[in-house]
């Protein structure tokens, strides 16, 4: 199965930017991060967790910080192409929540996370649990 169905448009930000532009950027649009472009590359992903631990908790001062001083660089990515397996197996051996989605050339096209697998998942298990449940005759043995 394609990933493209579940991919959002990502939030971005540059490296000049300041944590708190961030922050109320992660405000605003209600997402947990943002993938750090450099044109309209991915080189870097900055979570909230990330703001918390990086500036709030080592009391830097969040509108002097810049995002090129707290970022992950080299985040893992997707091609357009790859499938939800390959995003499962990614997360898990990566022990990554979020996932740029990207073109060939390295542009980002959206991004795709663990909760949006959780649920997708979980409503192909409602939809098999439903197929069994309205299909099965009485008599049968299951």
């Amino acid at each position: 199965m394609s990933l493209c169905r579940f991919e959002h448009g990502a939030v971005c930000a540059e490296l000049t930017e300041t944590a708190i532009d961030v922050a109320r950027r992660m405000r605003d649009f209600r997402v947990g991060c943002v993938v750090v472009t450099q044109g309209a590359r991915a080189i870097g992903i900055l979570t909230d967790r990330d703001l918390v631990m990086r500036v709030m908790a080592d009391a830097r001062d969040p509108g002097k910080t810049l995002v090129s001083e707290i970022v992950t660089y080299d985040p893992t990515t997707l091609q357009q192409t790859d499938s939800i397996e390959t995003a499962l197996r990614l997360m898990r051996d990566r022990g990554v929540r979020r996932l740029p989605i990207v073109r060939h050339n390295g542009n980002v096209t959206g991004i795709v996370t663990a909760d949006d697998l959780t649920v997708m998942l979980a409503a192909e298990l409602a939809d098999l649990g439903a197929g069994i449940r309205d299909n099965v005759d009485a008599t049968e043995s299951r």
